[in-house]
């Protein structure tokens, strides 16, 4: 009986489960797109429908249909086996609650809490007239699943252990404060030695409008509150400041507001097919524009872009259109944004929208709904907008003038990591102030930014690679991909066996073995091998599809192509023997071992004929 992994497998194709995140082309056998996972500029990403494997042959990443999806959802593997089990329609079985992991209990009682509060607002008219006033229909409060707080302190604690939750695992999940913790939440709380009772705890949100906030497979990891009094504006609450107009869950095992973003699991999509993000501030805006068909859009929650909500963008398409007020106090957090987004070689724009509105309150006037579609195709491109700001900072006519338009514009030109933009907007800026390019150039060059650290730093928290291979590996492995791919060409290796690094005899020994004709994949399932050298001759055969289309593209021959790195791969070996034998020769001299340097030296001899012939 199949494996539920492996019924999985056998029932999706794994070109139409990638080709879903990537678009992929025809490349003989195989499939080509540019990777999802670096800055890929010529298609290096390559998928076997025969093989079911994908790999990267840009930034080295590579697996199975199981590993694409934990890396493009950036998902564990439990997530992703239920992910394609329900594309699959494949029944998992149920887990046994006594190994239900931490995660999912916090899962489970956000989903509770969720339920609980969704109840609970359908039941206050007053909260319900409030959203209705703010422009939601009954249809979008359903949709998102909106709830309410009661401004009561046990309320959902109550019904939580009710529900048999223990006061713990409530505190862990952020829905609830431990008297016993007043200094904040602690995710590990369940693993104290001392018990909580049910009087130990108190709501975090009370008197509260609450959004749920799910990942990107739409598992609910927590929530955001907006303060709501009954009666009162907010105007009138007393100490705002202190109890916040927005609270979050705070960070637990499973809500990292860095990591997360409202809308995303149902706008993702939309993404893909506009080929561009909305990003604005808070879900009243988010829930306005999705009701006004604007569905290629997300919401931050009360946090700025981070480089991983930057990385799990990037997913989707390269195009950011930031809905933020640019005049708000903020504005030096969405600079940031926009430095990071330009750093990661992603374009970004501007939503334009009159001054001093945000987007919830623009289209509160029903004219305003059939123009934001169009708004949103016309958005301004940043550098654009940074240009007209620009002329505005001081008379082009007077020295002081256009030092003070420099000043501001030439460091967002340095922030550009194209050469060509940033000679253009040079350029530009030049003819505006009348000024010899080469002026601004020297200028330019006195600039010294930092931001780009965060893009090193996004790079080595996401595109982590295996560990180097040695030269001697590469010319191995191109040959062992040749073998896979022309069975036929097996005999012109029989006399560089001994060249082959010891790591990779085994594979060599695995081609030697199979039938003359192929080493498909039914091959190998039918060898007793083990799952990591089988991975290992799946990758090198996916690579052959890549090799050999370039070298064909160039017309290069590819049994002369085999021959020429068979040489080489003599070269490397003796090299290497010729290396070790060296510092074995220094050795024994310092030894002072002369038979025995004498017989090394008659080897090293020897061999150097290798590399003059």
């Amino acid at each position: 009986m199949l494996s539920p992994k492996d019924e999985i497998k056998n029932k999706l194709d794994i070109v139409e489960v990638i080709g879903q995140y990537v678009k992929l082309q025809k490349a003989g056998s195989s499939y080509k797109g540019l990777c999802p996972f670096h800055n890929d500029k010529n298609p290096s990403f390559y998928v076997s429908p025969s093989r079911q494997i994908w790999h990267c042959f840009g930034c080295g990443a590579g697996g199975d249909i199981f590993t694409f999806i934990m890396k493009i959802e950036n998902v564990d593997f439990p997530t992703a086996l239920r992910m394609l089990a329900e594309k699959a329609g494949v029944k998992l079985k149920p887990e046994n609650p006594r190994l239900r992991s931490q995660k999912q209990k916090l899962i489970q009682i956000n989903q509770a809490a969720a339920q609980f509060f969704e109840r609970n607002l359908w039941q206050n008219k007053e909260v319900l007239a409030y959203l209705n006033k703010r422009g939601l229909k009954e249809e979008t409060i359903k949709e998102f699943h909106l709830g309410w707080a009661e401004d009561e302190w046990r309320s959902l604690s109550n019904f939580l252990v009710e529900k048999g939750f223990r006061p713990q695992d409530i505190v862990a999940s952020g829905l609830a404060i431990s008297k016993k913790e007043p200094a904040g939440i602690n995710t590990n709380i369940q693993n104290r030695e001392y018990k909580i009772q049910p009087s130990d705890i108190y709501d975090r949100f009370r008197g509260r409008i609450m959004f749920p906030i799910e990942d990107i497979t739409g598992r609910l990891c927590g929530f955001t509150g907006r303060i709501f009094a009954k009666g009162k504006s907010l105007k009138t609450i007393r100490n705002i400041e202190e109890v916040g107009k927005y609270v979050n869950t705070p960070q637990t095992l499973v809500f990292d507001k860095s990591q997360l973003l409202f809308g995303l699991s149902q706008s993702k999509k939309y993404l893909r097919s506009e080929g561009s993000t909305v990003i604005v501030e808070g879900q009243m805006d988010f829930l306005a524009a999705w009701q006004a068909k604007v569905k290629n859009i997300i919401a931050t929650s009360g946090t700025a872009l981070t480089a991983a909500h930057l990385h799990l963008l990037k997913r989707y398409n390269h195009t950011l259109i930031l809905g933020f007020d640019m005049d708000k106090a903020g504005r030096k957090a969405t600079e940031r944004t926009i430095d990071l987004a330009l750093s990661q070689e992603m374009e970004v724009k501007i939503l334009l929208l009159p001054q001093g509105k945000d987007i919830a309150d623009y289209l509160l006037h029903p004219e305003n709904r059939a123009k934001i579609e169009n708004l949103v195709q016309k958005a301004e491109p940043i550098m654009n907008f940074y240009f007209q700001e620009a002329k505005a900072q001081g008379d082009k006519k007077t020295i002081q003038g256009k030092k003070k338009i420099a000043s501001y514009f030439l460091p967002r030109i340095k922030k550009l990591t194209n050469a060509l933009e940033r000679s253009f907007w040079v350029e530009k800026l030049a003819r505006y102030l009348e000024l010899p390019s080469q002026s601004l150039e020297d200028e330019l060059n006195k600039i010294n930014l930092d931001f780009r650290k965060e893009k090193k730093d996004l790079n080595d928290n996401f595109l982590k690679t295996s560990s180097p291979l040695s030269r001697i590996d590469i010319i191995a492995d191109r040959i062992l991909a040749f073998l896979i791919k022309f069975p036929s060409w097996r005999k012109l290796v029989s006399t560089y066996k001994s060249y082959f690094p010891s790591s990779r005899r085994k594979i060599l020994q695995v081609i030697e073995a199979a039938p003359q004709s192929s080493l498909e994949r039914k091959d190998l399932q039918k060898m007793n091998l083990d799952e990591e050298l089988r991975n290992q001759i799946n990758q090198l055969a996916l690579r052959a599809d890549y090799e050999t289309e370039i070298l064909e593209q160039y017309k290069v021959s590819l049994e002369e192509e085999l021959k020429n790195e068979l040489k080489i791969l003599e070269e490397e070996a003796v090299k290497k023997d010729l290396d070790k034998i060296g510092k074995e020769i220094k050795e024994a001299e310092e030894n002072n071992e002369k038979e025995k340097v004498k017989e090394l030296m008659k080897q090293f001899s020897q061999l150097s004929k290798h590399l003059i012939n």
